[in-house]
């Protein structure tokens, strides 16, 4: 079973996307960041409070500018984080020449191996290798690595029908579970 299509800049953003979403490690960076950003700002305006002779209500009705970042920061940073991450992965998938990596692709789901050519060449990978099969609204990634995938937009199949036959066929081989993300 093939699908073919057209892998695009924006295919493989969507896949960094989704990884930078899901991915463990991305996500403890993130809190981390936030957490000690979050605590930076506080200092200052939570010094003044525990220091203050004047009540504590009255203090913070007095300094609420100073209270105003900390809570802005809170609301706003998650969207600010993802929005910067996809400008940075359109940047980074820009750079160089890209000769014949995106354009025309095949991915062949086989009976020993999935197949993935390219006008650059082929890959073969083992249905061992295949360590986790995730389908988005919009793709399908089929992991062989942490961070290595090949990227399969809905759209190469003409109807929702053949996009799961394509799945099945792969979790069939792979046995591996198919994750879903909305």
């Amino acid at each position: 079973m093939k699908a073919t299509y057209e892998l695009t800049r924006d295919d493989l953003a969507t896949l960094i996307d989704y990884h930078q979403r899901s991915s463990p490690a991305a996500r403890r960076q993130k809190i981390g960041c936030l957490g000690v950003a979050l605590c930076a700002m506080m200092i200052l305006p939570g010094g003044i409070l525990l220091t203050t002779d004047k009540p504590v209500l009255e203090t913070a009705m007095d300094i609420w500018p100073l209270l105003l970042g900390p809570i802005l920061f809170a609301i706003f940073a998650i969207p600010y984080m993802r929005w910067r991450t996809r400008q940075m992965s359109n940047r980074l998938l820009s750079e160089g020449q890209n000769k014949e990596f995106y354009g025309r692709c095949e991915l062949e789901a086989g009976a020993d191996a999935l197949t993935e050519t390219r006008p650059s060449g082929s890959t073969i990978r083992n249905w061992t290798s295949v360590e986790r099969v995730v389908v988005t609204p919009s793709h399908l990634f089929v992991y062989t690595s942490g961070i290595e995938a090949y990227v399969v937009p809905r759209r190469a199949f003409s109807t929702e029908s053949e996009f799961k036959a394509f799945v099945d066929k792969i979790a069939e081989h792979s046995g591996v579970e198919v994750q879903a993300f909305c």
